[in-house]
């Protein structure tokens, strides 16, 4: 199993929501931090998030990536 496999098993999207201040309500459903706005429209699920809003998606790695502006495949500011 890679990393990447044993991290996505330990963790779930939720879990990587609340961990960075997201409040899900009873349904799962937050303020997308990607897009202006003032009603919840991101869905988090266990394996994977969706923003009605913005289309913005992925599983729990992508979420922090993006929360953080990591991009693999960009390079370092300078």
């Amino acid at each position: 199993m890679s990393l990447y496999q044993k991290i996505k098993s330990a963790i779930t999207v939720r879990q990587v929501g609340e961990m960075y201040g997201m409040e899900p309500d009873r349904h799962g459903m937050v303020c997308c931090p990607f897009h202006s706005d003032s009603d919840p429209s991101m869905k988090l699920n266990d394996t994977y998030y969706y923003c009605f809003g913005c289309g913005a998606n992925g599983d729990a790695i992508d979420l922090t990536a993006k929360l953080f502006d990591l991009n693999p495949g960009k390079p370092p500011r300078s």
